[in-house]
């Protein structure tokens, strides 16, 4: 078979916490485990609750960079308020 004859998949087929998902409810329906079904769902929750983490993680840093940018002190403030001045000054000369 040919390079061109293959097909590329997109999905990353089935994750860990599907599989170990399945693999509880299966062992929990045939009475094997006899577990809350709390844990026999946890891969969900947990999976779901570092899905939530992560975002948390990124947006608490996007946001103390947003606040640092936007400081009057800030190196890059300081830059891009010169900048305009510098922008208005030509622009007065011109007059």
């Amino acid at each position: 078979m040919t390079n061109k004859n293959r097909r590329k998949s997109a999905g990353g087929g089935m994750g860990l916490p599907t599989l170990l998902l399945i693999i509880f409810v299966i062992l929990k329906l045939t009475h094997v485990i006899d577990w809350s079904w709390l844990w026999v769902l946890s891969p969900l929750w947990i999976a779901a609750s570092l899905g939530v983490l992560f975002f948390l993680v990124i947006g608490l840093i996007l946001l103390g960079a947003v606040i640092g940018l936007t400081s009057g002190n800030s190196r890059v403030t300081v830059g891009i308020k010169s900048w305009f001045r510098k922008k208005d000054q030509e622009d007065n000369t011109d007059d």
